[in-house]
């Protein structure tokens, strides 16, 4: 039995490790370390075949950013002394909020893959509203999505992207953690992890290894089959959304609503949304629009919400999402009266 310990605790630390490396080996070198999946024009497949098509693309892209994730996540809930998290981590003190929004941009990863860090967080005694900054921030406005917007847009729209999300995820976090459905939550969670606490302080490091490995385990089977279910929803928006009708809407006021309201269906890897609001700004997106959009999409989308919903319940994930889209389209609004260019 320590030998098969040994050997799991060791795996754990191996895929972690790996997972890591497939995220920083891409950002390092500008190739993936593995090839993907590309499918050309979504739209000329049977459509029985395209969201198989996606997903293929989606894993390929995707899958050391889900590795890496999903065992951090666990190790997160393995590791983390209950207590420092909620310290660190209270719903009950600003400065939670601020750390919160602070950390997450270190995490160059989409709104899926933060969804298993965000589950281990919360399993070991988050505040429900630091812990929803967290997801929000990260995908939003990390360091990577901030450099490729400021070189493929402008620095002031790479700003104005950093700032705007930061001040949002705080928002979100403290107007949600309010809610009696988000209390609920919190509330139940933090019976969990008080159980918890106990035996996992007389735990040593091999033994919490273990149970890291087996905690990712248990985020994935949670998360990941109706996240992939998702991700196959969004495949027929991608493949018949005509981006170019989208782009001549996307002006004024009106283009700014849009422009907070369809980056939900419309989901992207991370960093692939500036590329995609690039193209839209070369067709006519006005720039308050594109802000909106660099807002709401990161932020909230189907696939993502779906994931979440299975770990803090559809109140509170339709909670985040409305509020998410109303704070991106008063975003657009201000950069359009007060700057309203490049």
């Amino acid at each position: 039995m320590p030998s098969r310990n040994t050997a799991l605790a060791v795996l754990a630390w191996v895929l972690f490790f790996f997972g890591l490396f497939t995220v920083v080996y891409p950002r390092v070198t500008g190739t993936t370390l593995f090839p993907v999946y590309n499918y050309g024009d979504l739209s000329s497949y049977n459509p029985i075949l395209i969201p198989f098509v996606y997903l293929a693309n989606y894993l390929t892209r995707a899958w050391g950013a889900f590795l890496f994730a999903f065992m951090l996540g666990g190790i997160i809930e393995a590791f983390i002394p209950r207590q420092k998290m909620t310290n660190y981590f209270s719903s009950r003190s600003a400065k939670s909020y601020f750390l919160a929004a602070l950390f997450a941009p270190v995490l160059t990863v989409c709104s899926c893959a933060m969804i298993p860090i965000f589950g281990g967080i919360i399993a070991i005694g988050a505040g429900i509203g630091p812990a929803l900054t967290f997801l929000l921030m990260a995908p939003a406005a990390n360091f990577l999505a901030i450099l490729f917007t400021s070189e493929l847009i402008s620095p002031l729209m790479a700003a104005a992207r950093f700032g705007f999300s930061f001040v949002i995820a705080i928002l979100i976090g403290f107007i949600v953690a309010k809610t009696p459905w988000a209390r609920a939550v919190e509330e139940k969670f933090a019976k969990i992890s008080a159980a918890r606490a106990a035996e996992v302080v007389k735990m040593d490091f091999r033994e919490k290894s273990v149970n890291s490995l087996r905690d990712a385990y248990v985020l994935v089977r949670t998360i990941l089959p109706y996240l992939l279910i998702g991700v196959a929803a969004v495949s027929f928006i991608d493949a018949y959304m005509p981006r170019d009708v989208v782009g001549a809407y996307l002006t004024g006021a009106q283009g700014v609503i849009l422009g907070a309201v369809i980056g939900v269906p419309l989901y992207t890897p991370t960093l692939v949304e500036v590329f995609l609001t690039k193209a839209l700004l070369n067709a006519g997106m006005a720039p308050s629009a594109a802000l909106a959009f660099l807002l709401g999409g990161p932020m909230i989308s189907i696939p993502s919400m779906i994931g979440v919903s299975r770990i803090i319940g559809w109140k509170t994930v339709l909670t985040y999402a409305l509020l998410g889209v109303l704070w991106a389209a008063v975003a657009g609004f201000i950069y359009m009266t007060f700057i309203g260019g490049l």
